[in-house]
């Protein structure tokens, strides 16, 4: 399974970020062309909400000049893929900076069903966002399966979101609850075959509860600058309090806005524990003001990191403490102390990390997901 998300992560674009040193455990694949054509695009998604039609929310918001789709289609595990079409015509033109949203399909789905979205490009096409383990084909395949073996390389995604027309519950309509933050929510690290990051965990756990989740996580996010797209206060509006049925927002944020001014062409973006609580206030208002109840974890352990320092470390530790005893907030969770070495609590448990000492293991990530109380948002 190569992601679980019904919102998947913005653009790259913004200040380009230095290559970190290799992860040993790295398995997202090599990276794709940025540009494609004549060729298919296939992404393995999961939903987290049961329904009986669907939509393709497709985007090129990011983009600086029109894309000519050919065609669009989504399977259910490994069904036959069905066509998708936009305003009944099986091809589109996305205007730059514009979203299109697809008619609705007809495909009964349930929690936890994996999809695949195929997306052909007739023509040349750049895609210019995050990349995440595609599949790549020549020609037009979207009436084709994909193999569960394909080979996957990491490509720009301009299918946005799945949104599941969800039945009316004796409970109420369900709930959603957005997973916002930086690579350690989008789940780098995780094994592709496993069940995924954190959220995705979360969302297996609430399975039947009537709370779905959305993952919102993009690697390389921060808190108050940009860095790979827009910062977390830009995106905020568009990638969590916009999410249909959103109820409760989980924010697990700033370890990048601590760690990369250590590198020298980002010291001037360097910031203190005051100006990640402000961000931390800013998020929490407005998501407050949108009807959405807050949940802010703490930040994991870094020591070993490529771009540890000790003085990110002290304010990691200020920010900590702010966390733990804000009344700001409707929840906290304390991913510091499920994820630390009890024998050294700047570092994570060897077990818990994933190679490069920042990003969790799928161990990590299971005690992540396990130590969030099932009624947190309620």
């Amino acid at each position: 399974m190569d992601r679980r998300l019904d919102l998947p992560p913005s653009s790259n674009a913004g200040p380009v970020v230095p290559p970190s040193p290799p992860n040993p455990n790295d398995v997202r694949g090599p990276l794709g062309p940025s540009t494609v054509a004549n060729q298919t695009v296939s992404q393995t998604t999961t939903v987290s909400a049961a329904g009986d039609r669907l939509r393709i929310r497709m985007s090129n918001i990011y983009g600086a000049a029109p894309i000519r789709v050919g065609a669009v289609s989504v399977a259910v595990g490994d069904g036959a893929p069905v066509p998708v079409t936009f305003d009944g015509a099986s091809g589109l033109i996305l205007p730059a900076g514009a979203p299109r949203l697809s008619d609705p399909v007809a495909l009964p789905v349930q929690a936890q069903d994996r999809l695949t979205i195929s997306v052909f490009y007739p023509d040349e096409a750049r895609l210019p966002t995050h990349r995440l383990r595609q599949v790549l084909t020549n020609g037009d395949t979207t009436g084709a399966s994909v193999p569960a073996d394909a080979p996957r390389q990491r490509l720009g995604a301009l299918a946005t979101a799945v949104e599941v027309e969800t039945p009316t519950r004796a409970s109420g309509p369900t709930r959603v609850i957005v997973a916002f933050g930086d690579s350690i929510t989008e789940g780098t690290g995780s094994l592709p075959s496993g069940p995924g990051g954190w959220p995705e965990r979360l969302a297996e756990r609430m399975a039947g509860s009537g709370w779905a989740v959305v993952n919102a996580g993009i690697g390389g996010n921060r808190l108050l600058h940009q860095g790979s797209g827009p910062s977390a206060l830009e995106r905020l509006d568009a990638d969590a309090l916009a999410v249909s049925g959103a109820k409760c927002l989980i924010l697990l944020e700033g370890i990048n806005d601590i760690g990369r001014p250590a590198r020298a062409e980002y010291a001037h973006e360097a910031v203190t524990a005051e100006d990640i609580i402000a961000g931390y206030r800013q998020v929490i208002a407005r998501a407050h003001a949108a009807g959405l109840k807050v949940v802010v974890s703490t930040i994991p352990p870094f020591e070993d990191a490529n771009y540890f320092t000790a003085s990110g470390e002290a304010i990691r530790q200020s920010v900590n403490q702010w966390i733990r005893t804000t009344p700001d907030i409707d929840a906290r969770l304390d991913y510091d102390a499920i994820l630390r070495d009890p024998t050294r609590p700047t570092k994570l448990r060897a077990e818990y990390q994933s190679g490069d000492w920042l990003h969790p293991s799928d161990a990590g990530y299971a005690a992540m997901a396990g130590s969030i109380p099932l009624d947190v948002c309620n």
